[in-house]
């Protein structure tokens, strides 16, 4: 017997997969039914010449036996989601108030796939029905259209009969999808949907369930900002439904920002300080890029005007750096004098290797001729050929960052439409400027909330964690000297890590690559205290009244974390290191704060050998109508003789679908195959967290879930003993 899944993979003990039937005794068809023989009866992958018999039963292997989990057929995909009706029949049935249940799929006004359930008896509640499910299952998974009836219909060997069962009224269904019922409402949908690229979204749906994270949190209050509303991040974790959050969201009626030209000096950003500080080898050649693929070709004129209306709106492209009595001054070019800078270079007629190898070149002469002094600090290039254009655009990292990415593209985007209908290219209003948030930043690092975080951060830089165990010693680390090793999950692996996962414990995507990550540290180093350098967006609501979630800038907050690995199972591992990183000041914010613009802070800094960074989801940012991800290479973003800071840098992001982790690490280090190996262990560790995750039926809650600050995990513990105690 083999259980498989797609392209006949043998599914791991855990992970749903078709039941097949192989070896002596198989029976050599259906009589009579070629058709059914052939589509059934069909060759056996791992024995040479011999068939085996596809059952169309879905099982998994649990606890060395296997578990019968429903019929194939009873697969359907709501919402693109990929769902087994019999696992919510199996949870129906599982509820004190059921004694009978069956599941099926129908179409709901819309023609919309929907799920339907059956239940008995006939004075079964409904809405306290849905409440129990939503204990256990995903939003998603919550049936959009109940009946109650006496008995279910059966058929004469005392199956249920589905074709029996009555018809819902799609009509008075509920459930799953919750209509908008007013215009804030309608508003929140259309700016989800947006967001999160997910065509249909009702308004009791779980943002963070759907795919959402805190990047796509400043997305949506920047689109929301655009309408003349407001909306804080604090307020979206804690009631992550738009019926919920709609009593949160307030008038935005600040003080607009300035819409003119921003400038002046402005004061060096913590993240900027660090950059110089570290005082990195030819530090003009340290950017950031992406390269476009247009099939149809971009016009180049169109191409242009958009690229200087971006440099004229986001004031912080038209920044330049000096040297001044050894301190560095930040300050804006005016207008007059930011002109972008724009090549084409025709490649027709070249085939696919030269391509590659003229367009390496072309892009690395481009990456490393930015001059922070003269600027301008955006290049362009377009190289043309048969098959269509590729666009790369390179910035310096000192005025952009992921968000930062995320508005640029959406913005080209648009201005490249309104260019190509010859109109003006307006974009939508500015927030408030780098200028801004830095000069407010300054204030804040006086203040009392920010010096109450001093002493959390003096224990964590005061930590003793696990060396990395190298192959090799070095003297200096070197960007020349790096290579890296990739990882890759499934799609289907992919969406459970950015929904359902979350399900059980109520964590973030962060929560779970960090669980996985430590358990491999862990079982490298053989030590308990890991240590990692972790990157945030550093946009978090800690100034009042300055809203930058459509502001180009380099914000990013980063921070060392020590995870605690000494915990065993899956559930306590996972549960600790949610704990671990709710206990984050401010998300951590502050450290760069504290260590580079309060004077009277004691903090003398402690970096990882590690540093982990999730950069979210840019599928949606990347492709468009007209244009999408160039597979061709963008060149080396940083100068080959930049120094490497860390031992071991982990990059994670969702592209195509599908979740991918970069290791960087030096050669000088490490052998090739050390890093594959932990790379694997690492894929190894996210698969199993997930299947925990996914097979765990009840929701279990840890301190941060509640109000009270100063609630540890044991005592939270003796709270639900308690509880349980008093319910007996």
């Amino acid at each position: 017997m083999y259980i498989l899944g797609d392209g006949n993979q043998v599914q791991p003990e855990g992970i749903a997969g078709e039941l097949c039937v192989a070896g002596r005794g198989l029976a050599r068809g259906y009589l009579n039914r070629e058709d059914e023989t052939a589509k059934r009866f069909v060759a056996d992958p791992f024995v040479p010449g011999e068939r085996m018999y596809r059952t169309g039963d879905l099982v998994k292997w649990v606890n060395g036996g296997i578990e019968y989990i429903g019929r194939i057929d009873q697969q359907v995909k709501v919402r693109g989601y990929r769902i087994e009706l019999s696992e919510i029949e199996v949870q129906l049935a599982q509820l004190s108030g059921v004694q009978d249940a069956a599941v099926t799929a129908v179409k709901d006004k819309g023609g919309h796939t929907a799920i339907a359930a059956y239940v008995t008896p006939e004075t079964a509640d409904i809405e306290a029905l849905k409440s129990s499910l939503k204990e256990t299952l995903p939003d998603y998974m919550i049936p959009a259209f109940w009946v109650t009836l006496n008995e279910l219909p059966v058929t004469a060997n005392g199956k249920v009969d589905r074709k029996a069962l009555p018809e819902p009224d799609i009509e008075a269904g509920s459930g799953e999808y919750k209509a908008p019922a007013t215009d804030m409402e309608e508003l929140l949908v259309g700016i989800w949907k947006d967001v999160l690229g997910i065509p249909e979204i009702g308004v009791s749906d779980n943002f963070f369930s759907l795919g959402g994270d805190s990047i796509k949190g400043i997305q949506m209050a920047s689109r929301l900002n655009q309408h003349g509303w407001k909306l804080e991040m604090k307020d979206l974790f804690q009631h992550p439904t738009i019926e919920e959050l709609t009593q949160y969201v307030e008038r935005a009626e600040g003080k607009q920002a300035d819409q003119g030209p921003v400038e002046g000096e402005v004061i060096l950003t913590p993240i900027q300080r660090w950059f110089f500080e570290k005082n990195f080898t030819n530090k003009h050649h340290w950017n950031q890029s992406v390269m476009l693929h247009a099939k149809k070709g971009f016009d180049p004129e169109r191409v242009e005007k958009t690229l200087q209306a971006l440099i004229q709106h986001h004031d912080a492209l038209r920044m330049v750096y000096r040297e001044e009595n050894g301190d560095i001054i930040q300050t804006y070019k005016p207008i007059s004098e930011s002109k972008v800078s724009f090549e084409i270079v025709d490649l027709y007629g070249s085939d696919e290797d030269m391509l590659k190898s003229q367009i390496r070149i072309l892009a690395n002469r481009l990456q490393s001729s930015l001059d922070l002094q003269k600027g301008p600090l955006l290049k362009a290039e377009q190289y043309r050929t048969e098959a269509g254009d590729h666009l790369l655009i390179t910035v310096h990292h000192l005025v952009v960052d992921g968000v930062s990415w995320r508005i640029l593209l959406e913005d080209f985007a648009s201005g490249y439409m309104q260019a190509e209908k010859e109109e003006n290219v307006v974009f939508p209003q500015k927030t408030n400027s780098f200028k801004d948030w830095a000069e407010e930043l300054a204030g804040f690092s006086q203040s009392t909330h920010l010096l109450q975080q001093a002493e959390y951060w003096a224990q964590i830089d005061a930590e003793q964690v696990s060396p990395v165990p190298k192959d090799y010693e070095t003297v200096q680390r070197m960007v020349k000297h790096t290579s890296s090793v990739l990882c890759e999950l499934t799609e289907e692996d992919t969406k459970h890590l950015l929904t359902d996962v979350h399900q059980p414990y109520g964590t973030e995507i962060n929560d779970i690559l960090l669980s996985a990550l430590g358990l491999t540290m862990k079982e490298w180093t053989d030590g308990a205290k890991i240590g990692i350098n972790l990157e945030g967006h550093g946009r978090e609501d800690i100034i009042p009244n300055v809203n930058i979630s459509r502001t180009v800038g380099w914000f990013t907050a980063q921070y060392p974390v020590v995870l605690d690995m000494s915990e065993q199972d899956a559930s306590a591992v996972i549960k600790s290191v949610k704990e671990n990183l709710r206990h984050i000041p401010d998300k951590g914010v502050g450290y760069g704060i504290l260590r580079y613009v309060t004077e009277t802070a004691d903090t003398k800094g402690f970096t990882p050998e590690i540093s982990f960074n999730y950069l979210g989801q840019f599928d949606s940012e990347v492709k468009t109508d007209f244009f999408e991800p160039s597979a061709f290479d963008m060149g080396r973003q940083v100068s080959e003789e930049s120094e490497a800071l860390y031992a071991l840098s982990f990059s994670g992001m969702i592209r195509n679908g599908r979740f991918v982790l970069s290791c960087s690490y030096n050669e000088k280090e490490f052998e090739r195959a050390t890093v594959e190996e932990q790379m694997e262990r690492f894929k190894e560790n996210l698969l199993m967290l997930i299947r925990h995750c996914t097979e765990k039926e009840d929701k279990e809650f840890t301190p941060s879930d509640f109000s009270a600050e100063d609630l540890e995990m044991d005592e939270m513990g003796d709270i639900f003993d308690m509880l349980e105690e008093n319910l007996k």
